[in-house]
């Protein structure tokens, strides 16, 4: 779409794939003081060669029970918590069944998972309502997010996930995600609206990004309703963000004027024929 001059709306490509890769991403935030959990990645082909080696890296780095993700996939597919040796072995073969890479975390054993959207561009953007999503176990599962509200409505994606709206934090913690959540927008190059996922150590009260999705269920669409804004609204104001990031762009150069071949004579010196 870029290539033809086409405006389309959301991230583009780059924030796209950062937003994509949860160990990039995590790089980059924690590059720009966002705080993001300790992290470490592993490839299949290391798993391969010598999985015991490997457990004993995780072990080695992180105090157990530890949370094994694909590092690449979204909606809680290929997560499990592992709590021993043995539940460690079985999450990262489980895992590496959906990428070839995986990331291992330490697990937040008191943990408050809150969500919040940004809509704008890097030049002006701002925080939605924050949200509390309840699951039903340790983590927020696929089934938490889109089929267990299915009976009651049909399927309407994380729009009809089980939350607290307005999230059950004081104001001050509310504001220190919101703040978090638009730094993070900014420092991905983000356009349009995207919606940024928190956890929250209880114990500690520390607040940490845990993700960011590009393309968010719903586009997010609730999380601005409680803000008063309505959804035709929304779709209005991230197709005139698209126009204007095209307007802006049809402005830079992409060509440069250079004589550097004048005189070029199809060979290299000392060259033989």
């Amino acid at each position: 779409l870029k290539l033809l001059n086409i405006p389309f709306v959301g991230c583009d490509v780059t924030s796209s794939a950062v937003g994509m890769d949860k160990y990039v991403m995590k790089t980059i935030l924690k590059d720009n003081n966002i705080p993001v959990l300790d992290a470490l990645r592993v490839n299949d082909f290391e798993y391969i060669d010598d999985n015991d080696k490997v457990i004993e890296k995780i072990i080695g780095k992180f105090e157990l029970p530890v949370i094994i993700k694909p590092i690449n996939l979204g909606s809680s597919v290929g997560i499990k918590v592992a709590k021993n040796r043995d539940e460690l072995k079985e999450a990262v073969e489980y895992a590496f069944n959906f990428a070839k890479q995986i990331l291992i975390e330490k697990a937040i054993t008191n943990l408050k998972e809150i969500n919040c959207s940004v809509l704008g561009n890097v030049k002006n953007c701002e925080a939605s309502e924050c949200e509390e999503p309840i699951s039903t176990g340790e983590i927020l599962s696929y089934e938490d997010k889109y089929t267990s509200n299915r009976g009651k409505s049909g399927s309407k994606g994380m729009s009809s996930l089980d939350r607290k709206l307005p999230a059950d934090i004081d104001n001050n913690t509310k504001e220190q995600i919101q703040s978090y959540a638009v730094q993070t927008f900014k420092v991905l190059n983000c356009n349009g609206v995207v919606r940024i996922d928190f956890m929250i150590d209880q114990d500690t009260n520390n607040i940490y990004v845990n993700e960011i999705n590009t393309i968010p269920g719903s586009l997010a669409f609730y999380l601005w309703e409680a803000t008063g804004l309505k959804y035709k609204d929304m779709l209005s104001k991230v197709i005139d963000l698209a126009i204007t990031r095209q307007r802006e762009e049809s402005n830079l150069s992409f060509s440069y004027d250079t004589n550097i071949l004048e005189g070029y004579n199809g060979g290299t010196k000392g060259s033989k024929i």
